[in-house]
């Protein structure tokens, strides 16, 4: 999704608050070809989730 979406799925006032945040609280975008930059929603979700309710990424599934 575009950093507008982005940034209102993660309850943020701005996009600018949210482009702040990237990188800290918030994952990088997956794609960011120029002005485009696109983020996951199940990357987000890791990012907005309380830790206890994360997933735990399982690196055989990358094989």
């Amino acid at each position: 999704m575009p950093a507008e979406l982005a940034a209102g799925y993660c309850g943020e006032p701005s996009v600018e608050s949210f482009m702040i945040r990237v990188g800290h609280e918030y994952p990088h975008p997956c794609i960011s070809e120029g002005r485009r930059k696109l983020w996951l929603k199940d990357d987000l979700d890791q990012a907005i989730l309380p830790p206890e309710t994360q997933r735990v990424r399982d690196a055989a599934a990358d094989f």
